[in-house]
């Protein structure tokens, strides 16, 4: 047996246990899931095709009763009549596994089926009560995957940035993935961004989060297995993982996207220009290189991008003037 064969015979077993069993509320099964993004997609193939079937069992005849040969040809030759009942009913068996299979190819050609998806644009801010319970609340440029299984709740972070209230729930794991990692919930209030840097931000208001890798042992990828309490920060890029402990300040300037604010204390004017272009459909962007280094640092608000300009033209001598596609070209006045 292959060994994606041998993926697919497990995932159809765990999937026949959970059906006799009536739930799937196992931490073996979770495990399986996590150990390997293969596991998940044949159980999610797998599971999509159980429930298709059950669908089309209740809307059998209200009587309950099933004619097994309505199928079959009107005037069915003498050789098979004559044919044993047992080899009628394993054609059959191997007619409805074939249809099966037929269905499986077709349905893995829409890997995200079953799968929720929220999206924000720019100046976006929405809030969205997730299947359990839980409330994600999305930044501007942001978009989810949501797929819920009877074991694990799973998310996807594509891009952007997300908060999560989430509801605990010790035998259905609550977890984000993004770029090759895993946050898992252990009870808490949690930020997650990813950036266009393919850095990963994870801020934890309360409760505690784990950040894993997706699949395979930790040092697999370098990327050792950490748990993050209240008030701490993390930052995952491609190697490593820095974790150190967020101020009540940091933490409320860190959150004030909520309020659609941003604050700087700092940061280069590249960085700030990446933030308000996140926020407003008007562009800016930076038409010398030297004013890309320049440090700056003030409260704003994330659609005010003229105010924004207005500050640099005070603080900077920085001009700015209309630019291709309706973008707005900062540049370095004469009397700098």
């Amino acid at each position: 047996m292959t060994e994606a064969a041998d993926i697919e015979a497990q995932a159809a077993s765990w999937i026949a246990r959970c059906d006799a069993r009536g739930s799937c509320e196992d931490a073996e099964l979770a495990s399986w899931l996590l150990a390997d993004p293969r596991h998940r997609a044949a159980y999610l193939r797998l599971a999509e095709a159980w429930s298709r079937t059950e669908r089309l069992a209740r809307l059998r005849p209200m009587s309950g009763s099933v004619d097994a040969d309505l199928l079959a040809p009107a005037r069915p030759s003498a050789r098979r009549m004559a044919r044993p009942a047992a080899a009628r009913i394993s054609l059959r068996a191997a007619a409805a596994l074939a249809a099966a299979g037929a269905f499986l190819a077709w349905w893995g050609l829409s890997p995200h089926a079953g799968t929720r998806v929220y999206r924000t644009g720019p100046a976006g801010l929405s809030r969205v009560a997730l299947p359990d319970g839980t409330v994600a609340t999305l930044n501007a440029h942001t978009e989810l995957r949501v797929h819920f299984l009877p074991a694990l709740r799973a998310v996807t972070l594509v891009e952007g940035e997300a908060q999560f209230h989430v509801v605990h729930d010790s035998r259905r794991p609550f977890q984000v993935a993004v770029d090759g990692r895993v946050v898992r919930d252990v009870g808490t209030i949690f930020d997650v961004r990813r950036d266009d840097a393919r850095t990963v931000e994870v801020l934890v208001t309360s409760g505690r989060v784990a950040v894993l890798p997706v699949g395979g042992e930790p040092s697999a990828r370098r990327l050792p297995l950490r748990t993050l309490g209240a008030h701490q920060l993390a930052v995952l890029t491609a190697h490593r993982v820095t974790v150190r402990r967020a101020s009540p300040q940091e933490m409320a300037q860190r959150l004030l996207w909520e309020r659609r604010k941003l604050y700087f204390q700092g940061e280069t004017l590249q960085q700030a220009v990446a933030e308000f272009n996140r926020y407003n459909y008007r562009r800016l962007v930076i038409d010398e290189s030297s004013l890309a280094r320049l440090r700056i640092g003030g409260n704003f608000r994330a659609l005010d991008v003229h105010s924004f300009v207005a500050a640099l033209a005070r603080s900077f001598n920085i001009e700015a003037r209309p630019g291709p596609h309706h973008s707005i070209e900062l540049y370095r006045s004469a009397g700098l």
